[in-house]
């Protein structure tokens, strides 16, 4: 399988080749582990976005704030939750937020190769029908020249 560089950009040969030999062309199938990077930062920004965009952490985040709006009070460890809670929340975000960028990054570089695939297959997929079409109007030409000689010797 041929894998799309990080720049995206269509491959003019592959584009060709799909228009002058349609019946050979394979589609691809491209997926997001095709176009992640290898450098240790993209597999820790990877595993950021894998764990902050599940569901668990998203309950884990909403029980701990209810835990604490009525624990506080109750316990004693902070009479006013707000400004305390809001800090301790928003110190991870930026991170998560640059983290969250790259994923959106990721993501788009994979889609544009999906894109330029899907192009490819059905660039494949108009010249096969242009091929069918015209071997069906060379089968009428056949046809019409067959039946016009029936027709004289019948």
């Amino acid at each position: 399988m041929r894998r799309v560089d990080h720049a995206v950009q269509p491959d003019a040969a592959a584009m060709e080749n799909a228009r002058a030999q349609p019946a050979q062309h394979q589609p691809q199938l491209v997926l997001s582990r095709h176009h992640r990077g290898g450098r240790l930062l993209d597999r820790i920004a990877e595993i950021v976005n894998t764990v902050v965009g599940s569901m668990f952490v998203f309950v884990g985040v909403t029980v701990f704030i209810v835990v604490w709006l009525f624990a506080g009070n109750i316990v004693g460890f902070d009479k006013t939750p707000w400004p305390l809670l809001l800090t301790i929340l928003n110190l991870p975000q930026l991170s998560i937020m640059i983290s969250l960028q790259v994923s959106a990054n990721l993501a788009q570089k994979t889609s544009d190769a999906r894109a330029i695939a899907d192009h490819e297959t059905l660039l494949a997929l108009h010249e096969l029908s242009k091929q069918q079409i015209a071997i069906l109007e060379g089968q009428n030409k056949v046809l019409a020249l067959l039946e016009a000689q029936s027709k004289r010797t019948g």
